[in-house]
């Protein structure tokens, strides 16, 4: 089968390429342009941060939408027990994401201060800086493979999308650090010094990242349920902020600075033009997409009617790099 023959049986679907390997491309060619480039580089992976255009972003969120919509909380639930992707190409390419991610978090190499970044499901992270390699919110149904190649863990929140208690399991039966608002971490050897509960503002570093905590709201009734990660590298700040909801906009913000990348998920009514004037981010990320635990039209899902008025409401808002993240996106 030739390479323009897989591609047309497989639909032509350029998003699961974007989603499993990525294409990259210079975002200010033309949309005919980097369609042709993402042709090019579907089958072959590329460990460098992806570029796309806003033309083929806006293509590959129609077409994903498609595909993440035949998949219902119940058949997903049926894969993370099993592993079986029943055919549906967004289980396959979820598949194929955790494996590129973890395949390029092994090879690359970080030598500055910015970290290398990629997107894995969710609001879920790895995070490779010069001396460390740890996840936020990782969640995936082999999630606990990653543990051994980790540092340390990030979790925001107690809620089953942000984190898996066989992934907890596996990262505190090793002794090493998970930071949460919800476990103990007495698994870690030393759990008064490295211990990984924290509730409130806290700052403290582990090996080369500095780490800020601070409460906000997931929604209108789970008021500081939420933990925000300013995450500090050298000169570079990252922000995540994992669920944030109606009304939790005025504890939104970093104390070190204006972040270069804010990891945000513009879902559980947050007021997204009013968030992104308040935290004053560089670039914004949005994630949450397509969570699959979620029923199809959930808010939770952040399905193709909600991404698009946010990421308009963003750029409205004075953010002129917003975009989206597919699952096994290198985002920096």
């Amino acid at each position: 089968m030739t390479r323009r023959d897989f591609i047309t049986a497989i639909g032509g679907l350029a998003a699961t390429a974007a989603l499993a390997e990525g294409a990259d491309c210079d975002p200010s060619a033309s949309a005919s342009a980097c369609r042709s480039e993402e042709l090019q580089s579907e089958l072959i992976t590329k460990s460098v941060p992806v570029c796309r255009s806003k033309e083929l972003q806006s293509e590959l969120i129609a077409k994903w939408n498609d595909e993440t919509e035949a998949v219902s909380p119940q058949v997903y639930g049926q894969y993370l027990s099993d592993g079986d992707t029943r055919g549906f190409r967004a289980l396959d390419a979820l598949e194929r994401a955790f494996e590129k991610v973890m395949r390029e978090a092994k090879e690359t190499t970080v030598a500055g201060d910015v970290p290398a970044v990629w997107s894995v499901y969710n609001m879920g992270y790895i995070v490779k800086t010069r001396e460390s390699l740890f996840s936020i919110d990782l969640v995936h149904r082999r999630d606990a493979e990653f543990a051994p190649l980790l540092d340390f863990a990030l979790i925001t929140h107690n809620h089953g999308d942000h984190w898996r208690q066989g992934f907890y399991d596996t990262m505190n039966g090793a002794h090493k650090t998970v930071v949460s608002n919800f476990k103990d971490n007495y698994g870690v050897k030393n759990w008064k010094k490295d211990g990984g509960y924290v509730r409130g503002v806290k700052t403290f570093s582990i090996k080369d990242v500095e780490i800020r905590t601070s409460l906000i709201d997931h929604n209108d009734y789970l008021i500081d349920f939420t933990t925000a990660f300013e995450i500090k590298t050298g000169d570079f700040i990252l922000y995540h902020t994992g669920d944030s909801g109606r009304g939790t906009e005025p504890k939104l913000g970093t104390a070190w600075g204006r972040p270069d990348l804010w990891l945000f998920f513009p879902g559980c009514e947050v007021n997204t033009a009013k968030a992104v004037e308040k935290v004053n981010a560089k670039r914004i990320v949005f994630g949450h997409l397509w969570e699959l635990g979620h029923p199809q039209g959930h808010r939770g899902r952040l399905d193709e009617r909600r991404i698009r008025p946010r990421l308009a409401a963003a750029k409205t808002a004075g953010c002129e790099d917003v975009s989206v993240a597919f699952w096994g996106d290198r985002i920096i």
